[in-house]
């Protein structure tokens, strides 16, 4: 048993380097980097807060951007996936053709997605502008990708990418409340509304808090949809914790502040990841 017990720790071996290469190294980088400051000789010396004072001005608006770039995607993409997880929840004709319909986005790559919405945008041959204008809404092309909409923008193509995952999501907890349930409700006179109410939804409440995780993290996250679209721009309208990395690392070469906004992202996640977290456990 003891030999048994040793040849399996000898093959978790192979694993625990790779999330040693893939995890720890880059972050203990990222934290000697965010204290380092390189000079112009290529020179390394130690700042507590050099780097976090170069970021402190524009710190504040790039959080604000984010948190509203993640919530703002997160939140309508969960409750049109629960809306269109408890039509589909029903059984009609085409219903299969339909649900693949609604998971279509989530099968297209983040690039292609972008140039999509990118190309749907443009004032001159957009599909929107050329709809609006057909249809007598508009008498003039909408900048879509202006200073003022540009991030509204964004997040209206990360809603339609990220919502099948909701969908899919509340689609399969749907699939495990128990018929018990709806057939003793049912019995007792409930209502679709009191039965969405009292049943439906708090036994829905794991999934929503696993999915809000999940969700959270890859918006937060998301680089290439808003670089492929706007750059980060107009100005820095759609300037985001991602593009700021980006813009310090790739643009300005300043490895010190490019990890200092690492931290500083990780530990935002760090935070809204405890809370949720916390809401899970105390709703099972």
């Amino acid at each position: 048993m003891q030999r048994l017990k040793n040849g399996f720790l000898l093959f978790l071996v192979p694993l625990f380097l790779i999330q040693l290469l893939v995890y720890v190294v880059p972050i203990v980088s990222t934290v000697c980097h965010a204290f380092q400051n390189t000079t112009i000789a290529g020179e390394d010396s130690f700042t507590l807060t050099g780097n976090f004072a170069k970021i402190a001005k524009d710190l504040g608006p790039v959080i604000g951007r984010t948190l509203i770039w993640t919530f703002g995607s997160i939140i309508p993409s969960m409750l049109l996936g629960l809306a269109a997880a408890l039509v589909f929840n029903r059984n009609f004709f085409g219903k299969k053709l339909c649900v693949s319909i609604c998971l279509l986005p989530y099968t297209i790559p983040l690039i292609i997605v972008a140039v999509c919405w990118y190309l749907l945008y443009q004032p001159n041959f957009g599909l929107l502008n050329t709809f609006m204008q057909t249809v007598g809404l508009t008498g003039k092309p909408v900048q879509f990708l202006s200073r003022n909409t540009a991030l509204t923008a964004v997040i209206v193509a990360r809603i339609w990418r990220s919502m099948p995952f909701a969908f899919i999501s509340y689609y399969a907890a749907l699939k495990s409340i128990p018929a018990e349930y709806m057939e003793a409700a049912a019995v007792d006179g409930a209502g679709h509304f009191q039965t969405l109410r009292y049943i439906t939804l708090p036994q829905l409440k794991p999934i929503t808090l696993t999915t809000g995780i999940i969700l959270t993290v890859w918006t937060f996250l998301v680089f290439d949809i808003v670089y492929s679209m706007t750059g980060g721009g107009p100005g820095k309208a759609t300037t985001i914790m991602p593009m700021s990395i980006y813009h310090e690392l790739i643009s300005m070469h300043d490895t010190g502040a490019a990890s200092a906004l690492s931290l500083i992202a990780i530990l935002i996640l760090m935070i809204m990841t405890t809370i949720y977290w916390k809401c899970l456990k105390e709703a099972d």
